[in-house]
C-alpha cells in the first residue's frame, strides 16, 4: 500500500534527480546558469586604466584580484577583465578600485544574451522550403511589399559591403552561406580561438536548453536582404545564448578594426555598460552602422542595451545606432516585442524562414530576426552611396519607413519608432509616410 509518506519521499527523490540532471546538462556554461539568478558574472569586474597607467601599477594582489583576460588579447590594452581571488563580492572590489585615480572606470561584467534565449520562440524545421525575397516567412505570411526586397535587389545587391554578425557563431560551410563567409575575418570570443563555428546541436530532449543555430539563422536573413555582401561571423554567445558585455565589446571593437560597414547585434542586456557604449560609439565614429535588437519582453519598461542609448534618452535620428523591434504581417507590434520611444524602426520578426544547422532551414521568431533585415538595409544604402556616414544611413532608413496605422496600433502608437522599414524606399531615397512624431529634428 502506498502511503502519503512514501509519496512524499518519491516526490523528493524525483526533485533531487531533476536538479542533478540540470546541473550536469552537457555544455551548460557557468555564465548561462548564472543568468537565471544574476545580472553579471560572479567574481568578475572590468576596469579601464587611466591614461599612462599600466596594469602593473595597480596592486591587484592587494585588492584580491588577478587578470583574467586582456581586451582583444593585446598586451598594450588599457581594458582588463579581472577575477576576484579572495572570495569577496565583486561589488566590494568595484567600490574599492573605483577609489583609486589609476582607473578611468570600472564596472561589473554584465551578462548579455540573445532575446530568444530561455525557451521562447524556438526554431522550427522548414522541410524543403527555402527563403526568397517573396517568401521568407511561414506560409508566406509577410507579402513581398512588406519590405519590397525584390525591388530593392534591382537597385543594389551589396557587393563590397561587410556585415558583422555577433551571435552564437555560424555554420560556416552552410551551402547558402559559405561564399559570404569566405575570406572574411572571424573570431570566437567565447572559446578564444579563430573558429566561430556553432557547436553541434544537442540531442532532441536537450535542445530546449540551447539556442544553437541562432547565429546561422540571423546570418541567413542578412544574406537574403544583401545577397552579395560579405558576412563576418563573430561568436560572442554560448550554446545557451548567453555571453558577457566584455566579449560583446571586444567583438564590436574587432568588427570596427576589420572593416565592418554594419554591425548586427541580435542580443542585448538590461544593464547599461560604459564599456559597451564606448565601443559602440567608437565603431560609429569610424563609419560602422550599429543595429541592435529591442528585446522580447513585451514591455516598454525594460530597455535592452546597446539598443537603447540610456535610461533617459529617446530614439535619435542621427546617431548611427538603430534599435529594432518586430511587427506582424498585419503591421501590428508582435506580441513578444519590446516597444517605446527609444525604438527606431520595426521589421518582420514572426516565423521568419532562414538558414539553420546543419545544411537546413528553419522558422524562428523574435526581435533578433527583425534586426538583420534592417542591418541588411543599412548595408545596401552604404553600397549605393558609400559617402554616407552612419547617421545619414539611419536617417535614410527612418525617412523611408511607412508609419504603422494608428487605428491598428492605438496602444503602441508612437512606440514603434519611425514605423515599418521599407528597403526599396530607403534606397531610392523616397520619403515614406513615416511617423513624423517620433523622428527627431
Amino acid at each position: 500500500m502506498i502511503t502519503r509518506a512514501s509519496l512524499q519521499f518519491l516526490a523528493t527523490v524525483v526533485a533531487l534527480l531533476l536538479a542533478l540532471w540540470v546541473l550536469v546538462l552537457p555544455g551548460a556554461s557557468d555564465d548561462a546558469r548564472a543568468l537565471e539568478t544574476e545580472s553579471s558574472v560572479p567574481g568578475q569586474i572590468v576596469v579601464k586604466l587611466a591614461p599612462g597607467v599600466g596594469i602593473g601599477d595597480l596592486n591587484l594582489r592587494g585588492y584580491g584580484l588577478r587578470v583574467q583576460e586582456r581586451f582583444l588579447n593585446r598586451t598594450n590594452t588599457d581594458i582588463y577583465l579581472l577575477k576576484v581571488t579572495d572570495g569577496a563580492s565583486e561589488q566590494s572590489k568595484l567600490e574599492a578600485i573605483l577609489g583609486t585615480p589609476l582607473v578611468t572606470y570600472a564596472e561589473l561584467n554584465y551578462l548579455s544574451s540573445a532575446p530568444e534565449a530561455g525557451g521562447r520562440h524556438r526554431a522550427f524545421p522548414a522541410g524543403d522550403v527555402t527563403p526568397s525575397t517573396r517568401n521568407y516567412s511561414k506560409n508566406a505570411s509577410y507579402s513581398d511589399s512588406a519590405l519590397n526586397l525584390t525591388a530593392a535587389r534591382e537597385i543594389d545587391r551589396g557587393e563590397g559591403m561587410t556585415v558583422a554578425v555577433l551571435d552564437t557563431g555560424a555554420q560556416l560551410d552552410h551551402p547558402a552561406l559559405k561564399k559570404r563567409f569566405a575570406g572574411v575575418p572571424r573570431y570566437d570570443f567565447v572559446d578564444d580561438d579563430p573558429d566561430p563555428s556553432e557547436p553541434s546541436l544537442a540531442a532532441p530532449l536537450e535542445q530546449s536548453q540551447e539556442v544553437v543555430g541562432h547565429g546561422t539563422h540571423v546570418a541567413g536573413i542578412v544574406k537574403l536582404v544583401v545577397p552579395e555582401a560579405r558576412i563576418m561571423p563573430l561568436r560572442v554567445l554560448d550554446r545557451e545564448g548567453s555571453g558577457t558585455t566584455f566579449h560583446v565589446a571586444e567583438a564590436i571593437a574587432y568588427a570596427n578594426v576589420n572593416g565592418a560597414n554594419v554591425i548586427n547585434l541580435s542580443l542585448g542586456t538590461p544593464e547599461w555598460s560604459r564599456l559597451m557604449r564606448e565601443k559602440v560609439v567608437r565603431a560609429i565614429d569610424a563609419g560602422s552602422v550599429v543595429v541592435a535588437a529591442a528585446g522580447n519582453d513585451n514591455t516598454s519598461l525594460r530597455r535592452e542595451y546597446p539598443a537603447s542609448r540610456s535610461a533617459l534618452l529617446t530614439a535619435s535620428a542621427g546617431d548611427g545606432l538603430l534599435a529594432v523591434t518586430s511587427v506582424s504581417p498585419t503591421e501590428k507590434k508582435s506580441d513578444f516585442a519590446n516597444y517605446g520611444k527609444w525604438v527606431d524602426i520595426a521589421a518582420p520578426g514572426e516565423e521568419i524562414l532562414s538558414t539553420y544547422p546543419t545544411n537546413k532551414y528553419a522558422y524562428w521568431s523574435g526581435t533578433s530576426m527583425a534586426t538583420p533585415f534592417v542591418a541588411g538595409e543599412a548595408a545596401l544604402i552604404k553600397g549605393v552611396n558609400g559617402s554616407l556616414g552612419p547617421a545619414r544611413v539611419e536617417e535614410r532608413i527612418r525617412l523611408g519607413a511607412r508609419c504603422v496605422d494608428q487605428k491598428n496600433e492605438p496602444v503602441h502608437w508612437g512606440m514603434l519608432g519611425a514605423g515599418h522599414a521599407d528597403v526599396e524606399a530607403s534606397l531610392r531615397q523616397v520619403e515614406g509616410p513615416h511617423c513624423i512624431s517620433v523622428v527627431s529634428p
